[in-house]
């Protein structure tokens, strides 16, 4: 039940616009016991069901730069391309730290950003 509840406030707290994917890593390592990697699997998952309704409606209001689009798709293939690499050379736990790290200071830097508005 836990899970249905949590899989539902990070499903409004994507179509809110905030980030919860993180969360999602975070919830999923943490209270489920699911190891890293797999965790980011299901979280890559669970955005393709929240990004393709956003998809659609972007594409009917034609509110997508194409080219932005194949840039974004180029350089995203080179970094999952390197982020594999990485896992294989570092193992699991440094790249939980590692992300663990990225979340902390990502936050940070968000909550510096509101404060300046």
């Amino acid at each position: 039940m836990s899970d249905a509840i949590f899989g539902f406030a990070a499903a409004v707290l994507s179509g809110l616009g905030v980030g919860s994917g993180g969360l999602l890593v975070i919830y999923l390592t943490i209270a489920e016991n699911y190891e890293q990697i797999t965790a980011q699997g299901l979280n890559l998952l669970f955005f393709l069901f929240s990004s393709g309704a956003a998809m659609l409606f972007h594409i009917m209001k034609r509110n997508i730069n194409y080219s932005a689009v194949l840039m974004l798709v180029i350089f995203g293939l080179f970094g999952a391309l390197i982020g594999n690499m990485l896992l294989g050379l570092l193992g699991g736990n440094t790249v939980r730290k590692i992300f663990g790290i990225m979340l902390i200071f990502s936050g940070v830097l968000t909550l510096k950003r509101q404060r300046k508005k």
